[in-house]
């Protein structure tokens, strides 16, 4: 794992590392459109979750706006 983080320059998250039943490994990260490519075309197969950068932009929102997290009208 190491040696695969290593070689590609991967934003992987470790802990989350789990070996499937059929033999792969599974592990979360944070890869740009770059390292996906590279990482399709080496035959890895990646699964893509969440846009990160969309995910950011929301969590912003929420930081930025407080009071509308779980409907809060608190200031109204």
């Amino acid at each position: 794992m190491r040696d695969l983080q290593s070689l590609y320059d991967l934003d992987v998250f470790g802990k989350t590392a789990k070996q499937l039943v059929d033999g792969s490994f599974e592990v979360q990260g944070i890869l740009s459109e770059k390292r996906i490519r590279i990482l399709s075309e080496k035959g890895y197969r990646i699964e893509i979750l969440n846009d990160v950068e969309k995910v950011a932009k929301e969590r912003l929102k929420d930081v930025a706006n407080p009071g509308s997290l779980n409907g809060d009208q608190s200031d109204k």
